[in-house]
């Protein structure tokens, strides 16, 4: 049976993911754990195994999942078994985009974060609102 999609995994490897990656051989996901030194690589060309590898940078300081190639029906199932797994936090997650499949690790990083800071600016401006009505 052919796999579903692609799953690129970063910062996942301790025994508390071991979970999450029975999860996904359960949804014959392919998983491509992705190490510092392909941060150069293009996301488009990771999800399917290309890239030479680089100098070694720093790691992410945190994990981050890109999913490859599912569908939205198979994606929302994905979040929801990983939800209901009560897994460790995974941050940042993203979906391979015609406009993010050309980032790199570090610019899809940088732009989850700065998405993550406006989404929390957002939530406390509506706070703020509430607080004073």
């Amino acid at each position: 049976m052919k796999n579903a999609g692609t799953v690129l995994m970063y910062n996942l490897s301790g025994a508390e993911y071991s979970k999450l990656r029975q999860i996904f051989a359960m949804l014959r996901l392919r998983m491509r754990v992705v190490e510092p030194e392909r941060y150069h690589v293009p996301l488009k060309d990771l999800a399917v195994g290309l890239g030479e590898p680089g100098p070694a940078g720093e790691p992410l300081p945190e994990a981050m999942l890109v999913f490859c190639g599912l569908g939205q029906a198979l994606l929302n199932q994905v979040l929801e078994v990983i939800r209901l797994a009560q897994l460790p936090p995974i941050p940042l997650k993203a979906v391979l985009t015609q406009t993010n499949q050309q980032w790199d690790t570090r610019q899809l990083h940088e732009e989850l974060l700065k998405e993550r800071q406006a989404i929390a600016a957002q939530k406390q401006e509506q706070e703020n609102a509430q607080g004073q009505g």
